[in-house]
């Protein structure tokens, strides 16, 4: 009697994962350091335990990249201009990348695909089309700029690696660029503005990258009128 209680109970016991709490788990860790151990020992389950809901590590990241979209709070107001709407866009993936080290890995890889991402993709474009792009123009503005912000992201993560010397890399590329500076004056004033570049820090980086295309866009925008 007792027995049959105790089978009853336990199959009635709620699950103390799911999918979702592994993928959230993984996020929390940041995807370039998730494994299904760290995951495991991070729930505080046993491994083997995982693999009820999950079926790899990619499986895992795979959804953890489908809900850090998903949680991506990237629509601008309807009523702004599609300048606006593209830096909305645009500084909201640079922000989700840098929420979830690793993401932007595994995106510029093809080792994901978010289906949420072809979604908002797709949601970007008929937006700008409402607002007086063309279909192609729409298309090909959304999937420069994404493109944009996960290269410029990756470049920028690269350069804060810390090396074996204990210096980061940014550090090191720096006195480099500033010694060619240095040695060759004719071409110091181009130099030295990269220089300046690198030393302002990664958001102005991107800001200034992400002006200059959203000024040529404009100006294509114009020439179709």
């Amino acid at each position: 009697m007792n027995e049959a209680n105790n089978k009853t109970a336990q199959r009635g016991r709620p699950n103390r994962i799911s999918r979702e709490i592994i993928a959230r788990a993984a996020l929390d860790m940041g995807i370039q350091d998730a494994t299904l151990m760290g995951v495991a020992k991070k729930l505080k389950v046993d491994r083997s335990s995982l693999y009820h809901h999950v079926k790899s590590r990619d499986d895992v990241i795979q959804l953890a990249a489908e809900i850090a979209v998903k949680d991506l709070q990237w629509q601008a107001p309807a009523d702004v201009s599609w300048r606006e709407e593209l830096i909305i866009l645009t500084d909201s993936l640079w922000q989700l990348y840098a929420q979830h080290p690793g993401l932007a890995q595994v995106v510029q890889q093809a080792k994901v695909t978010p289906i949420e991402g072809i979604h908002a993709f797709s949601e970007s474009v008929i937006r700008l089309q409402q607002k007086g792009f063309s279909l192609n123009d729409a298309v090909v503005s959304v999937d420069l700029l994404v493109d944009m912000v996960c290269d410029s992201f990756l470049g920028w993560w690269s350069t804060d690696i810390v090396e074996a010397n204990g210096l980061l890399r940014k550090e090191r590329l720096i006195t480099l660029w500033q010694q060619q500076a240095d040695l060759h004056p004719n071409r110091a004033e181009p130099i030295n503005t990269m220089v300046a570049i690198m030393q302002a820090g990664s958001l102005q980086w991107w800001v200034n990258k992400r002006d200059l295309i959203l000024d040529g866009i404009a100006l294509r925008l114009d020439a179709a009128k």
